[in-house]
């Protein structure tokens, strides 16, 4: 092609592209912030004892406590082989729309022999559901130790929440 029609051709379509965006007549700035719907608070069934099996996240009277948020690690001191804890999550969703979440959980420990120890006794699992709008959801999960699970100091198990 020749070079002397090429130059005319990209200002025609530069000259045309800038009118082709439209004229401006006013414009505006929206500014927001986005805030945590959710606070998350745990609770422990049979901590003092031996979970039932029976006895759920809805009982009257469970003490529930706000979810660390500094990294600690929550003790759980120890449970024998065949014992089970049932752990409770009450989200509390502030928002005005229904949130889904994800509670997933994670063996953390990196030695390999101390690492399948513990997924063996504990497992991972994950829940899913929906965080219903301004009102608290409970849901929660029954932990039972298998029964052929070994001998093990300090499993360390991440409990995720997620939302969205």
């Amino acid at each position: 092609m020749n070079k002397k029609f090429l130059i005319p051709l990209f200002v025609i379509g530069l000259i045309s592209s800038v009118f082709a965006v439209g004229y401006v007549v006013n414009n505006f700035v929206i500014k927001s912030d986005v805030y945590e719907p959710f606070s998350v608070q745990y609770s422990v069934i049979g901590d003092a004892s031996n979970w039932d099996g029976i006895t759920g996240c809805d009982t009257e009277g469970l003490t529930w406590t706000p979810v660390p948020t500094d990294g600690l690690d929550v003790d759980m001191v120890g449970l024998y082989a065949g014992e089970g804890r049932a752990v409770c999550f009450k989200i509390t969703n502030l928002a005005e729309a229904d949130i889904s979440y994800t509670i997933s959980n994670e063996i953390l420990n990196t030695n390999e022999e101390i690492h399948n120890k513990c997924l063996n006794a504990f497992g991972e699992h994950t829940l899913s559901g929906t965080a219903v709008k301004q009102v608290d959801t409970t849901e929660g999960v029954g932990i039972v130790v298998a029964q052929d699970a070994e001998p093990v100091d300090d499993c360390r198990i991440q409990i995720d929440i997620a939302r969205g």
